[in-house]
């Protein structure tokens, strides 16, 4: 029987050993939605007109919930008193609604900017919608399940690399991994109906991700019943030690700030700015342990409540099929074996990269970087006017030329496989030295259109920590899990199929590409792309100051009237 101290002073002291890597398998979750999303809200909702002048804030209107514009949408109000059965759910399914689709909100955003306005719009919003649901589905799902296999994985060596998250991917799991999640989902959103079974069967199915990152061959329906085996009598147990940690490690540190920064910015008069910092702070807190420390004494709960399966002989046992993940780690200093030959005895599942053979230390030609360049280039276009079409609901052709491509995504795929190569064995330095690479080529790149050409193309104004409204820390942290995936996927992937081709070939697309790019280039540099959603950022940051100023405005003009 598993207590709850020793699996917590367990759990610490697994992921201090492991501190750097399961800090950044937690942050991939949060930061693409699939888990601990609400530990980096304090980055959204970071307020930077706290720290302007008051003539130079917007007033910008409430976003609705994924919920409200669903009922928007449907033409519903719950609250005029013909909606009954509406009324109701709008209490009791509203969060779990809201929880579910998060992953996919900017889509549901994008309802909310088209204002309904035609079935163009409200079938791009739909596409959008379900783009989002198969991304929900079969992506991230199977991110988490990788995710525990990381947790599971670092249990028994110390040298664990995040590449053990993307487990799953090998070629026949991901799919069964992420029907066995997926069944989860659906067995949840049901019992969600009923309200009272939605938190008992949150306890039931909480072992299923960790049963298909040991097993990610497992029958999907076999899943379920082995972690409600697992559960059972457990339930109760596990709710305390989910309250030990919201009650020691959320609730008492963001309680603690807030009074802090609140009494500090009564202080110095600045309560919003530093109730601000308050939050980022106990957010920094959550992505820096809280969520590793939990997720370690999560894998060491499964474990013992594997072992104990195990010892009871259920048939269902017969899913255990990594011994090394059993309750008992090693003692002491753990192997330090190099990542190549990292294989856990009786292992059904090899990593990605090494069932593909992708070699991300591989050498690069000439050639082979300048199809990379315009291939990261196009992705980076695509990936732009897809995002102004989620947020925006309309197409833009992004960037200052006229062609598929924007060159600082090019480039910076293309230098980041160049020159940092050394740091390739170090996954975590080399999201960090690209953080910094792709950050200056931004800053450089901004500063150098602005003097030659008088107009921003990109404004990071209003963004949690931005510099000069060139950079920011968000964009700094997309460039850099982008660069890991160029490293360690996209450029031993592409460049193997690119190596494919003929010299010859290689050499007519690069002489092509290189042609048009030029041209491209010099007609861009007298007539660069330019207007609405490209380079109206000053534009819209004069309307909105203009807008906020107006009320006072029209108060001016009254009182002058009525004095006179």
């Amino acid at each position: 029987m598993w207590q709850r101290k020793e699996l917590k002073r367990r759990g610490k002291r697994q992921f201090l050993r492991n501190w750097a890597a399961t800090v950044a398998v937690c942050f991939i979750l949060a930061f693409t939605g699939a888990e601990f999303a609400g530990s980096a809200d304090f980055i959204g909702q970071f307020d930077p007109s706290a720290m302007l002048p008051d003539d130079q804030v917007a007033i910008q209107a409430a976003s609705l919930s994924n919920w409200e514009l669903l009922l928007e949408w449907l033409r519903i109000d719950p609250m005029d008193g013909t909606h009954p059965m509406w009324a109701a759910a709008d209490q009791s399914l509203a969060p779990a609604f809201d929880t579910l689709t998060a992953p996919f909100s900017a889509f549901f955003a994008l309802l909310e900017r088209s204002r309904f306005a035609g079935w163009l719009d409200i079938a791009l919003a739909a596409l959008g919608i379900a783009g989002g649901l198969w991304f929900s589905i079969w992506v991230l799902s199977a991110v988490s399940v990788g995710a525990r296999r990381f947790l599971l994985e670092s249990r028994v060596r110390d040298n664990i690399s995040i590449a053990a998250m993307f487990t799953p991917f090998q070629h026949g799991c991901w799919r069964n991994v992420a029907k066995g999640m997926f069944l989860r989902s659906l067995f949840l959103l049901l019992w969600a109906c009923t309200i009272v079974g939605f938190p008992v069967k949150l306890y039931s199915y909480r072992m299923v991700p960790y049963i298909l990152a040991e097993n990610p061959q497992a029958r999907p329906a076999e899943t379920l019943r082995l972690s409600r085996q697992m559960m059972r009598g457990n339930k109760w147990r596990c709710f305390v030690l989910d309250l030990t940690f919201y009650l020691h490690w959320t609730f008492l540190p963001l309680l603690a700030s807030t009074v802090l920064g609140t009494a500090i910015g009564l202080a110095t008069g600045d309560v919003a700015l530093c109730q601000s910092l308050a939050a980022a702070a106990a957010g920094l807190l959550s992505l820096l342990f809280v969520n590793g420390y939990r997720s370690a004494t999560d894998a060491g709960l499964y474990a013992a409540l594997r072992q104990a399966q195990l010892d009871a002989g259920t048939p269902l046992s017969a899913l255990f099929v990594v011994p090394a993940f059993g309750e008992t780690a090693p003692a002491g200093e753990k192997p330090r074996l190099p990542d190549a030959d990292v294989r856990l005895p009786e292992d059904p599942v090899f990593h990605y990269a090494q069932r593909h053979k992708l070699d991300y230390n591989r050498h690069y030609g000439l050639r082979t970087l300048i199809l990379l360049f315009f291939t990261f280039a196009f992705i980076g276009w695509v990936w732009e006017v897809a995002l102004h079409i989620v947020t925006k609901g309309m197409f833009v052709n992004r960037g200052t030329m006229l062609g598929p491509w924007l060159p600082i995504y090019g480039a910076g795929g293309a230098l980041v496989l160049l020159l940092l190569k050394k740091l390739f064995i170090r996954p975590v330095a080399t999201f960090l030295v690209s953080m910094v690479l792709c950050s200056v080529i931004e800053y450089f790149s901004s500063w150098y259109l602005e003097v030659t050409k008088g107009i921003r193309w990109w404004d990071y104004s209003g963004y949690f920590m931005n510099l000069n409204g060139r950079i920011c820390l968000e964009g700094a942290v997309i460039f850099g899990l982008g660069c890991c995936a160029v490293v360690y996927f996209a450029g031993p992937l592409l460049g193997g199929l690119l190596d494919r081709l003929s010299p010859a070939r290689q050499n007519t697309l690069c002489a092509v590409l290189l042609t048009l790019f030029v041209a491209d280039l010099a007609y861009s540099h007298f007539h660069p792309n330019a207007g609405e959603g490209i380079t109206d950022y000053n534009d819209w940051q004069q309307d909105a100051a203009r807008d906020a100023l107006l009320p006072e405005a029209a108060n001016d003009s009254v009182t002058a009237i009525l004095s006179e």
